[in-house]
């Protein structure tokens, strides 16, 4: 997918400038694929002598209908162990399952890439790119400005993926023979997985690259990015849904719990379209405002030589905020929380100064104040802050929160003030 909202995670590595992150719940998917690679897939290939593993399977049904009862106990694994001509030793199993994970996930992240340098090429920003539970994201600093950058941007992926999946498929069918078994079942794998992320990514479902491409086409027809989205979007749902009725008859109709799995892809698909959705919403409630809009000038500030006593007295007790910038003259130097004086003994806040304990500013949480608010409140939500400080000619001239731009956002919502035909 093109765009997202996961920025936690561990960065991993830089590549071409962009941050790749790796989110808690990749761990799951990391453990449960190997595991599912080593016992069940690989096993099966090894049937089917490296070659698809649809016909070890056909395989195996063969054997365990011959054994009849027999074969009850024996696992995937086991089974092959016995009956393959040439079974791999379990150990290769495990070390091909690694590396076809983490094949998996490079896959993702070439991928993920596409998306990232089109639309680097193409003027957006990009904050990284995160791989999560349910494959990756690259995270956009910005919408599409027309509908051919929605158009190619959400094509790239996909295009890579496919170039991946044809490559294997060349090596496969043009070179199998003479590569061992072990190297086929994963070129056969990674051929697989590759044309199988095409086809999903491709449903017209928005934010998947199909839907995002669903979105270039109305907006072009429309006119109207805004109505183009509600219409993606509806459409989003509607798959995710669907899947989710699908896999839900199965569960019960097999008590096969692996169908469980694209329960949870359904309901993600249909939260995912559902918040991208509103996230356009936003963009278009905002158009033509700016931070000017809704600054708020009157800010409590306080100053480098400021006691730690006084600090909690005088400002933490009175204004009861939870941090404040700190002002050298009119300019902003850093910011002081509750959380930099809980970090020192009570008996020494008489003798520490506010310059002792704050945090340094970050460039990136800085707005000015002709920046359009829907950027701004990206920037909030990336940064994971309920107020950026507003700079103008390198001074402070106020702050804009959270709070104050959704009540805006609420206005506009209550007077019919958004997507109106002709606001973009």
């Amino acid at each position: 997918m093109a765009n997202g909202g996961l920025a936690a995670g561990w960065q991993i590595a830089r590549i071409f400038g962009i941050p790749v992150r790796v989110h808690l719940s990749w761990i799951l998917i990391f453990l449960i694929l190997t595991y599912s690679l080593a016992t069940y897939i690989l096993p099966l290939s090894n049937l089917a002598g490296g070659g698809s593993w649809f016909e070890g399977a056909a395989f195996e049904r063969v054997v365990r209908s011959r054994l009849g009862r027999a074969s009850a106990g024996i696992g995937t694994q086991d089974l092959v162990g016995r009956f393959a001509d040439n079974p791999w030793p379990v150990w290769q199993y495990w070390v091909l399952a690694v590396v076809g994970t983490v094949g998996l996930f490079a896959c993702v992240l070439a991928h993920e890439l596409s998306h990232s340098i089109v639309a680097i090429r193409r003027g957006i920003g990009v904050g990284g790119i995160t791989l999560f539970v349910f494959g990756g994201v690259a995270r956009l600093r910005d919408e599409a400005r027309s509908p051919g950058a929605e158009f190619t941007m959400a094509m790239a992926g996909p295009l890579m993926s496919l170039a991946i999946g044809l490559a294997s498929a060349a090596l496969y069918y043009g070179l199998g023979m003479w590569l061992l078994p072990q190297a086929r079942g994963l070129i056969y794998y990674f051929m697989f997985i590759n044309l199988s992320l095409v086809a999903f990514n491709l449903l017209p479902g928005f934010p998947l690259d199909g839907g995002r491409v669903l979105r270039a086409i109305l907006w072009k027809a429309m006119g109207n990015v805004y109505r183009a989205t509600r219409w993606a979007a509806t459409v989003g749902r509607m798959i995710g849904m669907a899947i989710i009725a699908v896999s839900a008859l199965m569960v019960l109709a097999t008590w096969d719990f692996g169908w469980f799995w694209l329960l949870l892809i359904g309901t993600f698909l249909v939260y995912a379209a559902k918040a991208n959705y509103q996230q356009v919403a936003m963009r278009e409630a905002f158009a033509g405002l700016t931070v000017r809009d809704a600054i708020q000038k009157d800010v409590v500030t306080v100053t480098l030589d400021l006691a730690l006593d006084r600090l909690v007295d005088d400002y933490f007790y009175r204004y009861r905020f939870r941090s404040f910038p700190v002002v050298d003259g009119c300019g902003l130097v850093g910011m002081v929380s509750l959380k930099d004086v809980q970090g020192v003994p009570r008996g020494e806040w008489p003798m520490r100064r506010v310059a002792d304990v704050m945090g340094p500013i970050n460039p990136e949480t800085l707005v000015g104040p002709d920046e359009d608010l829907a950027t701004v409140f990206r920037k909030m939500v990336q940064e994971d802050k309920g107020y950026l400080p507003v700079m103008d000619s390198g001074c402070l001239a106020g702050i804009i929160t959270r709070h104050d731009m959704m009540r805006l956002l609420q206005i506009k919502t209550d007077l019919g003030d958004i997507g109106r035909p002709g606001s973009r």
